[in-house]
């Protein structure tokens, strides 16, 4: 019991925050008669029956695995972008501008631009997650090379270590957390960006049933699926912390 005690003492003003909301949602669903806002009750009981049914399912899958493939491409390519900035200033200049707008510009523009290229299919949202994700992880992995303490750079170099022992042994340890945060961000981003795509694209993955259910007014159906996003954002988010939480404590 110790360690459920600790859970709900650390999670404790989380969780009464979320039954007052879910309390609050159920009593204006059944007070005010409108269409838009279904009761809790009933969102919980059409997402029982969607799951139930399988109609979640594929979909479920087909996202997930767009997801992955995207966050892969985006750590591996975001990754190569971010030390090439962190470790030369040419590179930087050449290369900084663009992973600066690539951050600020509203990625979910480039959609239609990705579904007339590649078409209906995973290498468009694949695509996408790539969009969203992959600046915010070459920004993270620069400022990770940046990280080190020129001292130690210094101390290795005068010690006769290679570029490689260097990289290695000072700049990763020292940029461990900035590393793991570009990939908390990334996931966080990559989510945002499948569903958005999904939604424009229209018949595909969870944003598909978004898309589907919204248009027919089916609100029970609806909630329920945005309910569905939501929780699985937040264990994307949540599994990553917590393998980003075990590897900074075994660095130290």
């Amino acid at each position: 019991m110790g360690w459920l005690s600790s859970l709900a003492y650390r999670n404790g003003p989380f969780l009464l925050s979320l039954a007052a909301l879910a309390l609050l949602w159920e009593v204006v669903g059944r007070s005010i008669d409108l269409i838009t806002l279904p009761p809790l009750s009933a969102v919980l009981a059409a997402f029982y029956d969607l799951w139930a049914s399988g109609a979640v399912t594929a979909p479920l899958l087909d996202s997930t695995l767009a997801l992955l493939y995207g966050l892969v491409l985006s750590l591996a390519l975001g990754s190569l972008i971010g030390i090439g900035m962190g470790l030369s200033r040419f590179v930087d200049v050449a290369l900084g501008p663009y992973v600066k707008a690539g951050l600020s510009a509203p990625m979910i523009a480039f959609v239609p631009v990705f579904l007339m290229i590649f078409g209906i299919g995973p290498a468009t949202r694949i695509a996408t997650v790539v969009a969203f994700s992959v600046f915010i992880v070459a920004t993270n992995a620069a400022t990770a090379m940046r990280a080190s303490d020129p001292r130690l750079i210094e101390m290795a170099h005068s010690f006769g270590a290679s570029r490689w022992a260097i990289f290695r042994d000072v700049r990763l340890p020292a940029g461990a957390p900035y590393f793991l945060a570009g990939l908390r961000l990334g996931v966080a981003r990559g989510v945002k960006g499948l569903i958005n795509g999904e939604v424009l694209i229209a018949i595909i993955g969870l944003g598909g049933l978004v898309k589907k259910y919204g248009t027919v007014f089916s609100m029970d159906q609806l909630y329920a699926v945005i309910l569905l996003i939501v929780v699985y954002a937040a264990i994307a988010v949540g599994l990553v912390s917590a393998v980003s939480r075990l590897l900074v404590a075994e660095e130290k």
